[in-house]
């Protein structure tokens, strides 16, 4: 009896041992935050929605392209400026672009958000020094941008 249940506990352990370990989601450096500040007072709630996307470094005209990854923003008034943190969770290794964005409502498929702002170049219509930013991160800098409200503006 007892040859059996060390063969069993022998064979549990090497079923586990050559597991692998489940991947981190909030693996270290792999998150962006930051702040954008909008320029204009006016707020567009219809028609779609203001967000941070982040576009591949990689790729040619990135911000023409569908981003990596959107998520939306909730503007919040501070004086006369909309001043609003984000925070992206779990940011896939790469090297990126970061740009506050207006996408359309109801979401399409494979739509291409307009970009309002960009970090580094922030609302410069023709600035080409946008900053790219390598994951994994571990600086823990913030990433501010400063935007427009007014989709007519757009950059890209």
């Amino acid at each position: 009896m007892m040859k059996y249940i060390t063969i069993t506990l022998l064979t549990l352990l090497i079923i586990f041992a050559s597991c692998e370990s489940p991947v981190d989601m909030n693996r270290e450096g792999s998150k962006l935050s930051g702040y954008v500040t909008h320029h204009d007072s006016i707020l567009y709630l219809t028609g779609g929605f203001y967000s941070i996307s982040i576009y591949s470094a990689d790729s040619v005209n990135p911000f023409n392209r569908v981003p990596v990854r959107s998520d939306s923003l909730n503007l919040k008034q501070r004086d006369w400026l909309y001043e609003t943190p984000f925070d992206m969770d779990n940011i896939p290794d790469g090297n990126y672009y970061i740009a506050a964005t207006w996408s359309k409502y109801p979401r399409v498929p494979n739509e291409v958000p307009i970009v309002l702002g960009t970090y580094g170049c922030d609302t410069i219509l023709n600035c080409t020094a946008h900053k790219i930013v390598k994951y994994p991160n571990y600086d823990g800098k913030f990433r501010n941008i400063m935007a427009w409200t007014d989709p007519a503006k757009r950059l890209f």
